[in-house]
């Protein structure tokens, strides 16, 4: 494959441009962006508004070889691991967290477009009867992938055939260490090119993924996008036939890898081949979460957890529609302040059996996150404070689960005391900015907000200390709730800020009064690319 300077302009043969699925890739982009770690309505306004628009843009610019990434938008999100402290005390430490990122629209579709044209090659090289994550949806399906709750149920099916086995005892837990971090695009690059992938395509794909992670010396990919999940998960591909050629039984999970084995001897020889391979992809075995279990271990606690799970299934499903449950584990949150998609207020469930799972929460020690992930939504959808208590008493204890905390809190936000709850925590320096963001996502639901939140959003905004993606969810806080003296402070503060948050303040304006709207478009219209397409979608709105 000849080199590609990643630094030029690139474009992309108008025979290969012309064979590209743009609506596919839209209509999927508008699906993922529901599950982003970062709140950006202002980009996703685009999608929606100015689709078309945008497939134009990035076609001509790539037909005349002038198309250039751009940089991501990236952010520290916490894990739900936390540092261990080491001395007599219930106290949680700091927790770890990995970067999360998302694309300007650009960007994204044409990333979304590539994954998509990768999708038939990687499914005909992935062996689903190993890996068992990011399993892919039907070509034209607006989600990317199955439902993360079908691809773990399988998982877990596996698993449990595969301890049936009487020769089989023992279960080699493999956890890779910075997964995401660590592979090398040239690798992957190169497994996709042996695979059928075009080259006139994986160049440019190579050219964007050291765009994004140059700095790395091209290693790891952008973490919280469906082609990331896609091209992550194919990476390893060659793990699973490594363990296929070997006879060994084995259950893959993104890079959690369960391998069953006859005797702790066998182990040997299999991890002195097995850690070359991995470090061959520039892959290291995570020592601290890797581990050699009886395989009677993996099922210890989990037939009681796994019953109560079934029953809350069969009970959601005989109410909701399958795009109703999609729920993922609590992942897909809609947060669109547009008043005229509101959905429907009048869900009502029967809920014991959820109920029943939610208040075991304390009962599974490690498994309180996936029962939260699973429950709330579904208290979400019908409106169910059963919750309320528990949430608000956890939020700060739990930063992992700030999005789906914040979902959850939404629904209730014209509560006085909720909305007392969520304010009070934009002005505690101890929350990441990742956590605000969401904050202010549930605090956008409400009809009238109180007065303290706007200070606090306002007093977010002007500190350069905060991250631009926190600062462009305040900005668009201010710019809708905001008097006319806020606006004015917008207006004045707007040069000194990032193209992204400029973007942000913009699009807020399509809520200000006329003379201030036609003012807005007449100075800030023509910013940037960006600017330009949300010109079109405000014109549509």
């Amino acid at each position: 494959m000849a080199e590609l300077n990643t630094s030029k302009p690139f474009g992309i043969d108008e025979v290969a441009l012309n064979k590209i699925d743009w609506k596919l890739a839209l209509k999927r982009v508008i699906h993922d962006q529901r599950s982003d770690f970062i709140y950006a309505p202002h980009l996703n306004f685009i999608y929606r508004k100015a689709g078309d628009e945008l497939v134009e843009v990035v076609r001509r610019d790539l037909k005349n070889g002038q198309y250039s990434p751009g940089v991501p938008i990236t952010i520290e999100v916490p894990k739900p691991f936390r540092i261990r402290v080491k001395v007599k005390s219930k106290r949680l430490g700091p927790s770890y967290s990995r970067p999360g990122s998302i694309l300007l629209p650009r960007d994204r579709i044409l990333y979304q477009a590539l994954a998509d044209e990768a999708a038939p090659i990687v499914k005909n090289r992935t062996d689903t009867t190993r890996s068992f994550s990011h399993v892919l949806a039907a070509y034209d399906e607006p989600s990317m992938f199955l439902p993360t709750r079908h691809c773990w149920n399988q998982l877990q099916k596996a698993l449990s055939q595969y301890a049936k086995s009487k020769t089989d005892r023992y279960v080699l837990k493999v956890d890779i260490a910075n997964f995401f971090g660590s592979l090398n695009q040239h690798t992957l690059i190169n497994e996709l090119g042996d695979a059928g992938y075009p080259s006139g395509l994986s160049s440019r794909l190579e050219a964007m993924l050291v765009r994004y992670t140059g700095d790395r010396s091209s290693r790891g990919i952008l973490q919280g996008m469906h082609p990331s999940d896609l091209l992550g998960n194919y990476y390893l591909a060659p793990v699973d036939r490594f363990l296929s050629e070997r006879g060994m039984p084995s259950a893959r999970y993104v890079d959690d890898i369960y391998i069953f084995l006859k005797s702790v001897d066998s182990a040997d020889p299999l991890v002195r081949d097995l850690v070359p391979l991995l470090r061959s992809y520039d892959l290291v075995m995570n020592e601290a979460k890797s581990a050699l279990i009886p395989k009677s271990s993996l099922f210890t606690e989990e037939p009681d957890l796994e019953a109560l799970f079934a029953a809350a299934v069969d009970e959601v499903a005989e109410q909701l529609k399958e795009e109703e449950f999609d729920a993922d584990y609590g992942f897909q949150s809609e947060w669109d302040d547009d008043d005229d998609e509101d959905g429907d207020d009048d869900t009502d469930l029967e809920l014991e059996a959820t109920k029943i799972l939610f208040a075991s929460v304390s009962d599974y020690p490690g498994n309180e996150e996936n029962i939260e992930r699973f429950c709330l939504p579904i208290f979400a959808t019908a409106q169910s404070d059963y919750a309320l208590e528990h949430v608000i008493a956890a939020f700060k204890k739990r930063p992992a689960m700030a999005q789906i905390y914040s979902s959850y809190l939404a629904t209730f936000i014209e509560q006085q005391s909720v909305r007392g709850f969520l304010t009070a925590l934009l002005s505690q320096e101890d929350l990441a900015d990742w956590q605000k963001i969401w904050i202010l996502a549930a605090l956008s639901q409400v009809g009238r907000p109180d007065d303290d939140s706007v200070r606090e959003a306002t007093r977010i905004l002007q500190d350069q200390r905060r991250h631009e993606a926190l600062r462009g969810v305040a900005a668009i806080f201010v710019g809708r709730f905001g008097d006319h003296a806020r606006r004015k402070m917008l207006v004045s503060s707007y040069p000194s800020l990032s193209m992204y948050v400029q973007a942000a303040i913009y699009y807020s304006s399509r809520r200000w009064p006329k003379v201030e709207r036609n003012n807005a478009r007449a100075n800030w219209s023509g910013h940037s690319p960006l600017h330009n397409l949300l010109t079109v979608a405000l014109e549509r709105a």
